[in-house]
């Protein structure tokens, strides 16, 4: 019994390409989000002159596929914590968070995005 096998070999080759170009297309997603994420809580950051240096500390970092979002240990960076969370004298006004919450739905929407065109490309 002979069993036709090449249209299953070239599929599987597509699917490769696929998977390849879906990564590069998706880690310029991620870095697109990220920067986003950056750029939307340095608009947040409370108004109090106490945190005017604040903003300016806020940055990311991308590793392939994941990234990282937050303040740099320096200068008033160090103190993020009062301000993302608040403490016993200070009330909280998160930036971080909500950046994020509102990228969420950009970052879905482009990834389903990136996947779909590059099936497409490669099959």
């Amino acid at each position: 019994m002979d069993v036709d096998l090449s249209e299953f070999k070239s599929l599987s080759v597509n699917i490769g390409r696929a998977s390849a170009a879906m990564v590069a297309v998706e880690r310029a997603v991620v870095a697109k989000a990220l920067v986003n994420i950056k750029n939307d809580a340095r608009e947040n950051i409370s108004t109090d002159p106490t945190w005017k240096r604040l903003a300016s500390t806020i940055n990311y970092d991308q590793a392939g596929l994941t990234g990282v979002v937050g303040y740099d240990d320096r200068g008033q960076g160090e103190l993020a914590g009062i301000a993302e969370f608040g403490s016993a004298r200070h009330a909280p006004h998160p930036a971080l968070l909500p950046a994020a919450r509102d990228e969420a739905p950009r970052f879905a929407k482009a990834t389903v995005e990136a996947a779909t065109a590059a099936i497409e490309k490669a099959l």
